[in-house]
This record gives C-alpha cells, sequence and structure tokens, in this order.
C-alpha cells in the first residue's frame, strides 16, 4: 500500500473468535466493495480452521491469532509471567499454523486488554506485527465514535504504529449506522484510519455480533467516502 497515494481515509474491519463458518459465505460481498478484512482465530486450531484461514487469504485477507482460552494478558503478565502466557495461550495455536505453512503477522488481544511490556514481548518471541488491542481512551457503548481522537490515526505515523484500536461495532456496542457513519465521515474527511472490531457476522447476530445488513451499510458508506477498506496485512 502506497499511502501517499491515499486522499480519503483508511477503514479496516477486525472479527475475532474464529466465526470462520459465518465470515466464509461472505467473501463475495467482501469483493463487491474491495474491502480486505482481519480476521483473529481463537481456540484450537484444527484442520478446519487452518482450511478457513487459507480460504480468506487467498481471497486477500489477513489472519491473526487471537489465543487458545481468550484469557486475559495483563494478569497472566503480572502473576507468571510472559513465558507461561506464551506457553498456554499462543504456541498451541502458532505452531498449528507453522506446521501449515502459515505465517502469522497479527494477534488480537482478548478483551481488547494489553500492556506495552505484552506488545513488545509477544512481538519479540512470536514475531507479531500488528496487534489489536483497547483505545487509550475507553470507548463508552453507544457514545458519538468521531469525538474520540484516540480512534483516528494519521497516515504518516501507521507504518510505525505496531498496536491499534478502535471501537466495537454491533447491538452489544451501541452502535447506529448514523455514528458508524459518522466516524467514516472523519476519518475520509481527515485522511486518516480508523479501525473496527466484532466477532460473527450474521443475519441474526448474536450478542457481541454486527448483522450482514449493517456492516453491509457501512461499506456502501466506506465506498462512498472514497475510502481504503484495508486489511492488517495491507498496512505499510
Amino acid at each position: 500500500m502506497d499511502i501517499s497515494q491515499i486522499r480519503h481515509g483508511i477503514v479496516c474491519f477486525t472479527f475475532d473468535d474464529a466465526r470462520y463458518k459465518e465470515w466464509l459465505p461472505l467473501i463475495p460481498m467482501f469483493e463487491k466493495y474491495d474491502a480486505r478484512m482481519t480476521f483473529f482465530f481463537d481456540k484450537e486450531i484444527t484442520s478446519e480452521a487452518i482450511d478457513a484461514m487459507k480460504e480468506l487469504q487467498r481471497h486477500h485477507h489477513a489472519i491473526g491469532l487471537h489465543t487458545l482460552r481468550h484469557t486475559d494478558a495483563p494478569e497472566v503478565f503480572a502473576e507468571r509471567g510472559g513465558d507461561a502466557y506464551l506457553a498456554e495461550e499462543i504456541l498451541p495455536q502458532l505452531d498449528a499454523c507453522r506446521n501449515a505453512a502459515l505465517a502469522i503477522r497479527n494477534f488480537a488481544y482478548p478483551n481488547n486488554r494489553n500492556t506495552p511490556e505484552s506488545d513488545a514481548f509477544l512481538s519479540e518471541k512470536c514475531g507479531f506485527i500488528r496487534f489489536r488491542a483497547r483505545m487509550t481512551t475507553p470507548y463508552e457503548k453507544g457514545n458519538w465514535i468521531a469525538d474520540y481522537d484516540c480512534a483516528f490515526y494519521p497516515l504518516d505515523k501507521i507504518a510505525d504504529t505496531h498496536t491499534l484500536a478502535g471501537p466495537g461495532i454491533g447491538a452489544y456496542y451501541g452502535s447506529t449506522q448514523e455514528n458508524l457513519d459518522g466516524a467514516l465521515e472523519r476519518a475520509a474527511n481527515e485522511n486518516r484510519m480508523i479501525v473496527f472490531f466484532s466477532h460473527g457476522i450474521s443475519m441474526t447476530p448474536g450478542l457481541v455480533d454486527v448483522s450482514t445488513e449493517m456492516l453491509e451499510r457501512t461499506l456502501q458508506k466506506a465506498c462512498a467516502l472514497d475510502m481504503t477498506i484495508a486489511s492488517f496485512d495491507d498496512l505499510p
């Protein structure tokens, strides 16, 4: 990606919890909007999960890990150290991916909970380049996203910004289409990047998921604003 050529901002959509049975059928919709997404896998990396990862990559989407048991990092790091967290939560996943010749560059923290120490440790030990974590100013559900300066990244800083954060989208996060559209408008008007996260995507979404309708309307809005819809792997 040539950042210097972007004039109307970037939006990154990220999805957690290995909900690939909902993600894979939506590949044609992503292609319709030239949208490259980022998908994070928790739980055991089975052969079925590996197949899903490879299928997503074939369609130019990014993949990453989200831990084996969805355990928060700060507590384990504080109580037993980074090596314990690495051994219990990440290495079983990472080894399965390596055995399948999958290079993993991205990591999403469970509940977006991280520390600078955990970022540095996991970057060194695992080779992760990009992390998804919490916003520096905690986002209160239902608030106007465009008011949160920390949710918008200057494009010339992205190459040196390895931990990215943004609000959740879906009913649990108090999303309205007007709020999401307003966030995209600020990113486009200021030529900045915003990152969203959710989990499953369906017509009948669960508590922390986003509806297919809301996601498609948000993609339509991004395209109408001439934004770039990029995966973490696309970023410089």
